[in-house]
């Protein structure tokens, strides 16, 4: 792979431009970054739909990893988590020790990747992008638009790079309660949405909300055992603010309803593993991980 045309620009490579690969992927490609999406299926035009960032844009797509000639300074790597295995090409083409993998998937176990990335550094994330993905290089937007990343040097020229984009990228001091924040709002919403069979609108049911709340608190117990500052007494809060959004489902909910595979082992199983080293029980989460496992 070579870049379009001479340029100092930072080369940046998107692997799986799903809903959320899509979004960061078209918005960086119009403001004029050099971009390739890395794709199973090929598309020549980002087009996202949306009230507030829409876009139609043209695309740089690879479909095969022998396409990549050299690393590149940059790789968001969007794939779920449970498909990041089958993705390794791709970071073993694009990585050596000058590039920073910016990891854009739900779970915390984002470490599980860096075998693969030729001494490459690892940024953790915390991904904030709702979406569906029509067909290849078309995805209805949903909301938000953001990934927030540990403050510091990189997470500096990370917003460099995203500068002039309608992406968004958020330093925190505190990587740890965002990231422990955003992995309960997936045990509640991704869990019950796919559990149900409902997009959002289910958390206007009343035994849905008590639910979720439990099984807020339960995470919340986990994270505060790992550092992170998170109190019981939000949970009502959010889940009210859940009951509020009625647009959209979750990335489960898609999957489910698809008949595909989810992360569930890399949300509910990541909370199960973490609450095992810290002795803590947690049986609503434990129930919805075995009735996901037997679902999938």
């Amino acid at each position: 792979m070579q870049s379009k045309t001479p340029s100092t620009e930072p080369r940046i490579a998107v692997v799986g431009p799903g809903s959320v690969g899509l979004f960061f992927a078209g918005h960086l490609a119009a403001a004029g970054r050099d971009v390739v999406a890395c794709a199973r299926r090929p598309f020549d035009r980002y087009v996202i739909e949306s009230e507030t960032d829409p876009l139609d844009h043209e695309a740089t797509v690879v479909t095969d990893p022998d396409e990549i000639a050299t690393p590149v300074e940059w790789v968001l790597f969007c794939v779920k988590a449970h498909q990041s295995e089958g993705a390794r090409g791709w970071l073993e083409r694009l990585c050596d020790e000058n590039t920073n993998v910016v990891v854009v998937q739900n779970g915390i176990e984002h470490d599980r990747i860096a075998p693969w990335a030729n001494g490459a550094e690892i940024v953790p994330s915390v991904v904030y992008c709702g979406g569906e993905l029509l067909e290849p290089g078309h995805m209805q937007h949903h909301g938000s638009g953001h990934l927030i990343v540990q403050a510091g040097d990189t997470a500096d020229e990370l917003v460099a790079l995203f500068d002039g984009s309608r992406a968004e990228i958020r330093p925190k001091d505190d990587l740890l309660t965002p990231m422990w924040l955003k992995l309960s709002l997936n045990v509640m919403a991704n869990g019950l949405t796919a559990l149900t069979r409902r997009d959002m609108s289910v958390f206007g049911e009343t035994e849905i909300q008590q639910a979720a709340i439990v099984l807020l608190k339960e995470v919340w117990a986990i994270a505060r055992a790992e550092g992170a500052q998170l109190d019981d007494d939000r949970a009502a809060l959010i889940v009210e603010g859940s009951r509020d959004r009625q647009a959209g489902g979750t990335s489960m909910y898609y999957d489910t309803m698809a008949g595909r595979p989810t992360e569930h082992d890399a949300i509910h199983g990541a909370a199960l593993r973490k609450a095992a080293e810290h002795r803590i029980a947690v049986p609503a989460i434990t129930l919805m991980h075995a009735l996901l496992e037997h679902r999938a």
